[in-house]
């Protein structure tokens, strides 16, 4: 992955507040992770943020009891399972995808277009008889899931097959939340197919997280036991070192503390992708333009560096307390260089006449 890809994906997700999309396998643990994202991460009521938590945890658990495994993993085409947050405006979008042997694809799209058809008063009524009647599926209730779904959301379950193979599809659900019912009639900013488009590029280009929006302190921990958690369980993947964890610290604290402020926010956006058994980090966010050429003087020096000179140079800086740009950014860069399996890559985007958009990007 190139470092301008950060730029376009960014700007893929210009008007999100916050963004999380992740690839992968799906735990309890990871559920709870999520939820701390969303409690640290959404400028919302205690109520609003509830009933998000209520819906990721509904959502997980759709994923995590109902995805059909295969037997033969070149069965699914190397189709993982998704899972989508964002934020709009007032309005937050739940999203998943997960396989579905084929032979099931007609009864859930009967029971999602009877559920669609209800009312909040007839999708209460058929949530209490379902409790009633004890109507649970094999694997624990699957419609009482999406029955609770369709009435904690404020709009119609949005959902689409795609074909994978003769064995299998790509099941996606869409739901959206509003801070606001005054938008309840407005039309959705996210539709599904620009969710689906967005798997779909984050396959071809081997990413397995991005996380936008406002990297303040209390947001990194959670994202990093996201992305410990989401490592742990990617058992086909290369385990991710404490090496790679350290450029993981290193990058989000870049953000947290020398992006510059635009639309209120110190803005980023932080990438993961796998290629060849190695981790590409890619993180960007916009910085004044007056620190432009001094930042890329010092990456230019840093990174023609050897390992020797790099080891002499961070000793030195260590010693000296020395910091460019701003207090320990470069202590950061040359450990960034000095742990990055290749050269440091990095581009610079002119967006404003104050503002760029710099992109770092390291392998490990």
């Amino acid at each position: 992955m190139e470092p301008r890809a950060a730029y376009r994906y960014f700007n893929k997700l210009e008007k999100d507040q916050f963004s999380l999309i992740y690839l992968g396998e799906f735990d309890d643990e990871l559920t709870s992770t999520l939820m701390r994202i969303n409690d640290t991460s959404v400028r919302e009521s205690q109520v609003l943020k509830n009933k998000l938590s209520f819906l990721i945890a509904e959502c997980f658990q759709n994923i995590i009891r109902h995805a059909d495994k295969p037997d033969l993993v070149n069965r699914t085409n190397n189709k993982p399972k998704m899972f989508l947050l964002r934020n709009i405006g007032s309005a937050f979008y739940i999203a998943s995808t997960n396989l579905i042997d084929n032979q099931k694809q007609a009864g859930l799209t009967s029971k999602l277009k009877s559920i669609n058809t209800l009312s909040q008063e007839e999708l209460k009524a058929a949530y209490i008889s379902a409790l009633a009647v004890n109507e649970f599926s094999e694997k624990g209730g699957a419609g009482l899931g999406l029955i609770e779904m369709a009435r904690r959301s404020d709009c119609r379950l949005e959902y689409d097959f795609e074909f994978v193979n003769f064995y299998f599809s790509v099941f996606y659900m869409q739901l959206r939340v509003l801070a606001s019912k005054e938008e309840t009639n407005l039309p959705s900013a996210i539709t599904l197919n620009s969710t689906k488009e967005l798997y779909n590029a984050m396959l071809a280009e081997n990413v397995l997280m991005i996380r936008k929006g406002d990297f303040s302190q209390q947001s990194i921990l959670p994202v990093l036991q996201l992305i410990e958690t989401n490592m742990n369980l990617q058992k086909k993947l290369p385990k991710l070192s404490k090496k790679a964890v350290y450029m993981l610290v290193e990058l989000l604290q870049n953000i947290s503390k020398h992006a510059a402020e635009h639309n209120g926010m110190r803005e980023g956006i932080f990438i993961i992708a796998v290629k060849n058994n190695k981790y590409t980090l890619t993180a960007g966010n916009f910085i004044h333009n007056n620190e432009v050429e001094p930042l890329k003087i010092r990456l230019k020096e840093v990174s023609a560096l050897d390992p020797a000179a790099l080891a002499e140079v961070y000793r030195s800086t260590l010693l000296e307390k020395e910091s460019v740009p701003g207090e320990g950014a470069g202590m950061g860069l040359i450990e960034i260089c000095k742990y990055s399996s290749e050269k440091i890559k990095h581009t610079f985007i002119p967006v404003t006449d104050t503002l760029s958009f710099f992109s770092l990007n390291i392998t490990v």
